[in-house]
């Protein structure tokens, strides 16, 4: 196996989220500190709880189970603070320079009788604390969620102070979901203040949920999207729209979107803009190296792997200042 080694000047992980970067380490020690035993009896049990194991077949509705454990904590102020400080140190032994984190506040907001404006705030500073300047938080649009609740959180972008601390918006969970008239009212603002817009399309979907995001929503990136390889008809369709797909090859596997070959090298050879990230790194098992390494034994060469992160740098550089 080719171990390559990532040396690409900024290390920028353009896509991954709050929730697979809680460490069961964390998690097993709030169980013990306040006796919820009703999370799990080990960590061998919460760990198993949050990750795949090798006894585990790849499923994608088995993956999204693996965050089900964090929908049940009973989360306060001090609970987020200390998970974030946990994630943050995480990032560190990483050595991420930078960080484009998707979050979704709905399970916060289950438990704290805050406006989700004062949440939103809370967990800005605390990545300002912990680790400075280097973390773009990107709210997250659960595709499942109440519409009612989705047409509140987007509606965030409207308070100038929030606005300030967000990267970007991204629509993620179960794509099945997936409807651009609802979406498109609620992406064009985001659009317009010059913000990241992302969706988690083309995943566990067909071809034709990226097309659609591409040709119908205000989106700047798609993540994943790698089922626009099954029809050739869309993808060149869509192949000079200055969009960037945000790749996770270890949760494609992980989630059972791909069982054989990764398609990564034809979309390199279409002529699609890629970064890499570790997308869950928690229940994949990965880092932003691994991610590289694994591209590389895909048979991604060592210029398509620098330019990754070239462009994963200049999108930073545009969505942040």
């Amino acid at each position: 196996m080719y171990e390559y080694k990532v040396d690409l000047g900024f290390r920028i992980d353009t896509h991954r989220h709050l929730g697979g970067c809680i460490p069961p380490r964390w998690v097993w020690q709030q169980i013990k500190e306040h006796g919820w035993g009703y999370l799990g009896d080990s960590f061998d049990e919460v760990n198993d709880a949050m990750t795949f194991t090798s006894e585990e077949e790849p499923d994608f509705q088995r993956f999204l189970s693996k965050f089900t454990i964090l929908d049940n904590i009973e989360w306060t102020e001090a609970l987020i603070d200390s998970s974030i400080k946990a994630v943050c140190e995480d990032f560190e032994s990483d050595n991420l320079d930078f960080v484009w984190l998707d979050f979704s506040i709905n399970k916060y907001l289950n438990h704290l009788k805050w406006h989700k404006k004062e949440l939103i705030k809370f967990v800005y500073d605390c990545f300002e604390r912990y680790y400075p300047q280097k973390v773009g938080l990107i709210l997250s649009l659960k595709y499942e969620s109440l519409k009612s609740s989705q047409r509140q959180y987007a509606e965030i972008i409207h308070e100038d102070e929030v606005c300030d601390m967000l990267f970007g918006i991204d629509l993620v969970g179960d794509e099945s979901f997936f409807d651009t008239k609802f979406y498109k009212p609620l992406l064009k603002p985001w659009k317009e203040k010059g913000k990241m817009v992302r969706a988690h399309v083309s995943e566990s979907q067909p071809a034709k949920n990226a097309f659609d995001a591409i040709t119908k929503l205000p989106v700047t990136n798609i993540a994943h999207g790698i089922r626009l390889m099954d029809d050739q008809d869309l993808l060149q369709r869509v192949i000079n729209n200055d969009i960037t797909y945000d790749l996770g090859l270890s949760s494609n596997y992980v989630a059972g979107i791909v069982t054989a070959y990764h398609p990564i090298c034809k979309m390199i050879q279409s002529g699609l803009k890629l970064t890499l990230g570790t997308d869950d790194p928690i229940q994949c098992d990965t880092t932003l190296d691994k991610e590289y390494r694994l591209a590389a034994n895909l048979g991604v060469g060592e210029e398509n792997l620098r330019r990754f992160s070239k462009l994963a740098f200049k999108n930073t550089i545009k969505y942040r200042y």
